[in-house]
């Protein structure tokens, strides 16, 4: 039977937006910046055992209160784990932290085409709407800057606020701040650990994101390959 969904919650890096250029190609670039050399068929294998980093961790393990130098050293060693993987002389992974700096100040962002008539059309049905995202404390700055902030009811930024997904707090925060009962929410993401398992831990719908087909097989909840999928579950 189908729920009677009153808000929908939306992760935010690879369900909302994406970066622009992407990651691969803004590594190879600082990178050059830098002087350092890569060995280019290293870098997906590289890139998945930086992405390790990036699995569950344990409830509490945010650092609290919010810490820019906890979030610089966490994306330092994710990128030292990069060079350290594909880098052609090992001595070059002790740039890491140059790295990150060149990388972010030249990250930008990218809204999927879809994003704003999905979100008008929720509105339109007075949906309550929220992010849920494991982000590094700047969401509310990065989606002002792409003009979407003022869509949502809510933000939660993990690093903000001490939580992070697929533990129950931030869901349950999530729920409090829209005003409803976790059998009346829905939330669409892209990660089946983060997103569908934070979401049935808390009893609310979910839906996976899988923009490329990654997930072919994945058949504990309902899958979409567009946000415009999820009309079909509200």
């Amino acid at each position: 039977m189908k729920r009677d969904i009153q808000a929908v919650f939306f992760d935010a890096g690879y369900t909302l937006l994406c970066m622009d250029p992407d990651q691969r190609t803004l590594f190879l670039r600082a990178c050059a910046q830098l002087e350092i050399e890569i060995v280019a068929e290293k870098f997906d294998e590289a890139a998945a055992r930086a992405n390790a980093l990036l699995a569950p961790r344990k409830p509490g393990a945010v650092p609290t209160p919010y810490s820019q130098e906890a979030v610089d050293r966490f994306w330092t060693s994710y990128n030292r784990t990069l060079l350290s993987a594909c880098a052609r002389h090992p001595e070059d992974a002790a740039k890491a932290g140059p790295l990150y700096q060149c990388f972010t100040a030249a990250m930008g962002w990218r809204i999927y085409h879809e994003v704003r008539p999905v979100l008008s059309r929720l509105r339109e049905r007075g949906m309550r709407l929220g992010v849920i995202s494991n982000w590094t404390g700047d969401l509310e700055d990065v989606l002002r800057s792409v003009g979407l902030h003022q869509e949502f009811d809510f933000i939660l930024d993990s690093a903000r606020l001490g939580h992070e997904k697929p533990h129950g707090e931030i869901f349950r925060e999530a729920l409090k701040r829209a005003g409803v009962a976790c059998d009346s929410a829905l939330h669409v993401g892209d990660s089946p650990e983060h997103d569908v398992d934070g979401a049935l831990g808390c009893e609310l719908g979910a839906l996976l994101l899988d923009r490329t087909g990654r997930y072919e097989g994945f058949s504990r909840v309902p899958r979409i390959s567009s946000l415009e999928g999820l009309f079909e579950h509200v």
